[in-house]
């Protein structure tokens, strides 16, 4: 099994898979794996020797114990597909077994979205950490994933575009002109902070202490103490919730779902609808304010 496991790792390498994508297949596989030697109720010992040979029944059984335990049905769905993927790998189509179907959610969730509001406390409690300040400015003006911030490069600011180059998915990012007039004064003064011993003249603008582009990680490490001081709730601010602003804000002025699915990089609409889910309070609102009967 082990070197299964290592073949369908270099098979989908080969497929261009992203890094965190290929883990997470290796992780729910690996789980399973080491639930199948364990824990498995059906597992028999014959001549001093545990079986090892893996039935659709011991698939079933562990879909069922992924079920009882505390697991959203989407990652049940997840380790699913991802066992999935390795039985089509190494042939064994009759293990694959189904997802489990669930009604998709109409309305966003009031407790995740990042309100206006919360971001303005969010955006005035920054003022004092420069950088942090126009990463936030940057990604909900365009809509980038802060994996992409890199590609916010000296460069790009002069052309009022950048290109980035996602998973093998190329497009266009616009930066409003705004945006690259104060992120082109941020490269001036760069000078005088501390992780930055001279201005920025070429390549990427946000860095960190050793010179490199600043990594995801620390981006969302500093957001999570700024939550603290502006008073936001911790669990609603991290990047891709500002990628999510931008979205919800966007759609609100354009009714533009084709448009905006583009800017934001997605290939089906169907992921683009849920960055644009309204919550059950707003759908409300708007279902009081119809007057088909006379009252």
């Amino acid at each position: 099994m082990n070197e299964m496991i290592k073949e369908f790792e270099k098979h989908i390498r080969t497929e261009e898979r992203a890094d965190n994508t290929i883990k997470k297949y290796l992780r729910d596989i690996k789980e399973f794996y080491k639930w199948f030697l364990r824990d498995n109720p059906k597992k028999s010992c014959i001549g001093g020797h545990y079986q090892t040979e893996v039935t659709k029944e011991i698939l079933l059984d562990y879909k069922e114990r992924l079920k009882n335990s505390n697991l959203k049905v989407s990652s049940i769905n997840s380790k699913i597909s991802s066992l999935n993927a390795f039985f089509t790998y190494t042939e064994n189509e009759s293990l694959k077994i189904k997802i489990i179907k669930c009604q998709k959610s109409l309305f966003g969730s009031k407790e995740k979205e990042l309100t206006r509001h919360e971001f303005n406390k969010l955006y005035e409690a920054s003022k004092n950490n420069i950088r942090l300040k126009y990463i936030i400015e940057t990604i909900v003006k365009t809509g980038i994933r802060v994996s992409e911030i890199q590609y916010i490069t000296r460069e790009s600011l002069d052309a009022g575009k950048t290109i980035v180059d996602n998973k093998g998915k190329i497009r266009t990012i616009l930066i409003p002109r705004k945006l690259c007039k104060l992120l082109k004064d941020y490269c001036k003064e760069s000078c005088g902070r501390k992780h930055l011993k001279s201005p920025i003249e070429s390549g990427p603008i946000f860095l960190s202490r050793t010179g490199k582009p600043i990594s995801r990680k620390q981006i969302w490490q500093m957001m999570k103490n700024l939550a603290t001081k502006a008073g936001v709730p911790k669990e609603k601010v991290f990047p891709h919730n500002l990628r999510h602003l931008f979205a919800r804000e966007f759609y609100k002025q354009t009714h533009d779902i084709v448009k905006l699915a583009s800017i934001l990089g997605h290939s089906s609409i169907e992921t683009t609808r849920i960055y644009t889910k309204e919550t059950e309070d707003e759908c409300r609102v708007d279902i009081e304010k119809l007057k088909i009967l006379r009252e």
